[in-house]
């Protein structure tokens, strides 16, 4: 399941995002896209010319996959099981349209990553992966454009911890969660900085999200444009 939720800005309206599919390991399905519109306050079925051959990242029975919203579009990592490769799919709110964007060139070339998701740093598409010991995050530093990919972190940790990125500080810091329930702030050299436990809650990093604190309200399907 994938899902992801943007705001449109050529019709002020929030939307949220739900992809869907029934798993066959056999059988080939195509995601099913909806959207739910807060100022219509109703579910809408989203028609494409072609099937959307996407499931989570390899793991299509697995754990809910969120999107991340950026340029008016919401951008998911999915594995397209018919190329048999891992891309980024961005569906545009205003169009209604379903794009791919291709991975950085060497994001495969050493190991199979066992930790690998997409996230918006500093207005960015960005990708990460962490296999052993080494965390490596490639940048689009061009929206779209495949060339513009670099790669901006690349170090070890030592012991290697189960760590996952969810965001930058202002400073340049990495935060993110822990395998043990904690969160941790590392420097760009991949020192502990901050950690903080959090007992017996063993986080998921898809349940992790970042915002921005807003005094606007949502609509409420009676105000005007």
């Amino acid at each position: 399941m994938l899902h992801g939720f943007g705001y449109d800005v050529s019709s002020y309206d929030y939307t949220v995002v739900l992809g869907s599919y029934e798993y066959h390991p056999l059988v080939s399905s195509s995601i099913d896209l909806e959207i739910f519109s807060l100022r219509a306050n109703e579910w809408e079925q989203i028609e494409f010319d072609s099937d959307l051959p996407y499931w989570n990242t390899e793991r299509p029975e697995g754990a809910p996959r969120v999107g991340s919203f950026l340029n008016g579009s919401i951008h998911w990592l999915v594995y397209n099981y018919e190329t048999e490769i891992d891309v980024i799919i961005a569906y545009d709110l205003k169009e209604k349209t379903m794009s791919e964007i291709a991975l950085p060139d060497d994001f495969y070339s050493d190991f199979s990553p066992n930790l690998y998701d997409l996230l918006v740093l500093r207005g960015l598409i960005s990708v990460w992966n962490m296999e052993m010991s080494t965390l490596k995050i490639w940048v689009m530093q061009e929206y779209a454009v495949h060339s513009s990919w670099t790669k901006t972190f690349d170090f070890s940790f030592d012991p290697a911890p189960d760590f996952s990125p969810v965001c930058f500080t202002n400073g340049g810091d990495i935060v993110g969660p822990v395998a043990d329930g904690g969160l941790a702030k590392l420097d760009d050299k991949g020192g502990l900085l901050e950690y903080h436990s959090y007992g017996d809650c063993h986080f998921v990093r898809s349940q992790i999200s970042v915002y921005t604190e807003s005094l606007l309200s949502l609509p409420d399907g009676t105000e005007q444009a």
